[in-house]
């Protein structure tokens, strides 16, 4: 899977509508908040074979606008971050930003592209990809 900054992955496309990936990917292993019934936080699908939370937006529609990965073949700009240690991955990644920090977990982050490295134990576990946000809300809150 290759990781797109700002636009997904090559399989998964933000906008895209929860009908459309489940025709791509077939049923989730599970689903979280379905149809965002607490009216608060998405719709999650949770794929564990795939190493995939893919996040949907009640507010356009339940078009996807998040994905959390932790398969370990992801790859972003031919580097699979997944299990690479602290040090490797500020090596790979000279542009990242310390976004948290408490002791157990870190958070680093390229903003502009909008992805996320979540370390535990000094290993990156997940990574979230995200969109440009003003580009997704301009696009798709009007679809709701």
């Amino acid at each position: 899977m290759n990781i797109l900054p700002l636009k997904g992955t090559d399989r998964l496309v933000f906008g895209t509508h929860k009908g459309e990936i489940e025709k791509l990917l077939g049923q989730p292993d599970s689903v979280e908040n379905p149809n965002a019934q607490d009216d608060t936080s998405s719709e999650i699908y949770q794929y564990e074979c795939l190493g995939l939370e893919l996040y949907f937006d009640k507010d356009s529609g339940f078009r996807l606008w998040g994905i959390s990965v932790t398969d370990r073949t992801a790859n972003l700009n031919g580097i699979a971050p997944i299990g690479l240690s602290e040090k490797e991955i500020l090596n790979a990644f000279f542009d990242l930003e310390l976004d948290v920090h408490d002791g157990e977990f870190k958070e680093y982050v390229l903003p502009k592209l909008g992805i996320e490295f979540y370390l535990k134990d000094d290993y990156v576990q997940r990574i979230m990809i995200n969109p440009d946000l003003e580009d997704y809300c301009d696009r798709f809150s009007e679809q709701a």
